[in-house]
């Protein structure tokens, strides 16, 4: 059956080619297709036929997608059986370039894990961005009815077409981000909203935030029974960001219960870095939260598509715990819970504020560079893992007062203010005034009172590492605060034990550099032996 359906699209495809694009094909099956079931015993002439099929293009809200009368009435007497709607809508979202906005078969997966027993009445909203699982979902709970939403007329007769003859789905053409969109409640609700749409107009006082995917998140809250569960997909500022979304975010603790905040892997949603939560909300009080990361499993390249995923974290919080951290940064919550980290906290070593033993800046925002200018100008390219590059430095040509607050001194410590990579360079005086661009956090010890090698040891160590992510921020690009970075707890031994960790450093890097060059030495020099012919 499954491969008599799959040639019958492949014939519809190689039909309508020539005749309309290729992304126009889900409308014109669909159009024709439905003008033919209007009029199962009428032998319609081409005129009429069309005509009827225009009136029904302005029903779906679609432009007509034939040339002239002729073409669509060729089509027309061909045609003959439906394909797989499904497959085709899946087909036709990816042509349009709406790929992005489908939920992987993985996600869709996890998501669907939670229809359980409980589960009797399911919404599945905006049901086109979960094909082509979405029928294979419903196929999998016959015992449960579902409702599956969407604001295309389009699509709401592709789902009545692919819903022929269930009993237990309900088609709705509604809009999730419209107050009282259904006159219902469900046990659960599938959601992966629209992220970074248009907001609600300014005088639209029925959701506490604005944004697209905040109202729906809100809105969708407000159709769960009194068991009920949402599992929704959020971007990651749900986590982080103030105002209105703080305000969101303190509104669902009080009046619900927040289950579970998943972190997913880094760009699931194809050719998209963006960073995602799954987040489950329930009716009830939060006492304690699952949170969790999930990573991808054997993909190949860091944009390839998430085929698989295991769950790399996995712990709880407490209520309280979320209040004294003040968002939803399970970072933070991961970090402190960590082993290591719990064990670093417990020792009785002395530990200091960063901010109290140091001055930390960002660079300077740069607009003009020159290749001849006198002044050097570090990016986050230049701090390589050990040290950095000199020689690739971008060169400024400056009034001297206009950099003055932001020229490099002996001993600064650079890392990188955005991007995913934590590594730092301790900067060394050239022959020439260097800054550091907005892009790098400058960290200036108190040469009295902490090393600078020894603060970049700290933070390239596991626990460094960890503490320094638990302050990262950010959806498709990671940022850090320099601010944030005062509150960073080190550990603090006296400066002459901190010279000495550092020396001992040094050394053995010199050392490793050295064995490194003499061995490249002997290799370049055995392969010029060996290749004299």
């Amino acid at each position: 059956m499954a491969n008599k359906m799959e040639d019958r699209l492949w014939a519809y495809l190689n039909m309508f080619r020539g005749i309309m694009k290729p992304a126009q094909m889900l409308e014109g099956t669909l159009l024709i297709t439905e003008v033919k079931a209007a009029n199962p015993d009428k032998d319609l002439d081409r005129d009429s036929a069309y005509e009827a099929m225009l009136v029904l293009a302005d029903k779906l809200q679609v432009r007509n997608p034939f040339a002239d009368p002729d073409a669509f009435f060729q089509a027309y007497q061909q045609i003959d059986g439906e394909p797989d709607w499904e497959d085709m809508m899946y087909r036709y979202l990816g042509m349009e370039g709406f790929y992005m906005i489908l939920t992987p078969t993985v996600l869709m997966k996890e998501m669907a894990s939670r229809i359980g027993d409980n589960s009797k009445k399911v919404m599945i909203a905006e049901g086109e961005k979960f094909v082509p699982n979405l029928k294979a979902t419903v196929d999998e709970h016959p015992n449960c009815t579902f409702t599956v939403t969407t604001q295309s007329p389009l699509y709401e007769t592709v789902f009545r077409r692919i819903f022929s003859g269930y009993d237990n789905v309900t088609v709705a053409n509604s809009s999730i981000y419209q107050y009282g969109f259904l006159d219902e409640q469900f046990d659960l609700i599938l959601s992966v909203p629209n992220f970074a749409g248009r907001a609600l107009a300014e005088d639209d006082t029925n959701f506490i935030c604005r944004d697209t995917e905040m109202v729906a998140l809100e809105n969708l809250l407000l159709h769960l029974s009194s068991s009920g569960e949402l599992v929704i997909v959020m971007p990651g500022k749900i986590t982080f960001a103030s105002g209105r979304v703080n305000d969101l975010r303190e509104f669902i603790m009080q009046m619900y219960k927040l289950e579970e905040i998943s972190e997913l892997p880094e760009g699931i949603f194809q050719n998209t870095g963006i960073k995602t939560y799954l987040l489950v909300v329930g009716a009830g009080r939060t006492e304690d939260v699952v949170i969790r990361k999930y990573s991808a499993v054997g993909r190949k390249t860091k944009r390839g598509p998430v085929k698989e995923m295991e769950i790399s974290a996995d712990s709880f919080a407490m209520l309280e715990e979320f209040e004294e951290i003040g968002d939803w940064n399970i970072d933070k919550l991961l970090t402190q819970q960590d082993e290591e980290f719990m064990k670093y906290q417990a020792s009785d070593m002395r530990k200091t504020l960063l901010g109290d033993v140091a001055e930390i800046f960002r660079g300077k925002a740069v607009s003009k560079k020159q290749e001849t200018g006198s002044i050097g100008v570090v990016n986050i390219s230049n701090i390589g893992q050990y040290e950095l590059d000199y020689e690739t430095l971008d060169k400024l040509d400056e009034e001297d007062r206009k950099v003055a607050n932001y020229i490099l001194k002996e001993g600064d410590v650079l890392l990188p203010a955005r991007g995913t990579a934590i590594r730092t360079a301790v900067f060394h005086e050239q022959l020439y005034p260097c800054i550091a661009s907005a892009n790098v956090i400058v960290i200036r010890p108190n040469p009295k009172m902490l090393d600078s090698t020894y603060l970049k040891i700290f933070i390239d160590s596991p626990i460094g590492n960890s503490m320094i992510s638990s302050l990262q921020q950010g959806m498709t690009v990671m940022n850090i605060s320099y601010k944030d970075l005062k509150m960073l707890e080190i550990p603090f031994p006296v400066l002459e034990e901190q010279q000495r960790i550092s020396k001992q450093y040094t050394d053995s890097y010199k050392e490793y550099i050295d064995s490194v060059s003499a061995a490249e030495k002997r290799w370049r020099e055995t392969l010029s032996k060996l290749q004299t012919f």
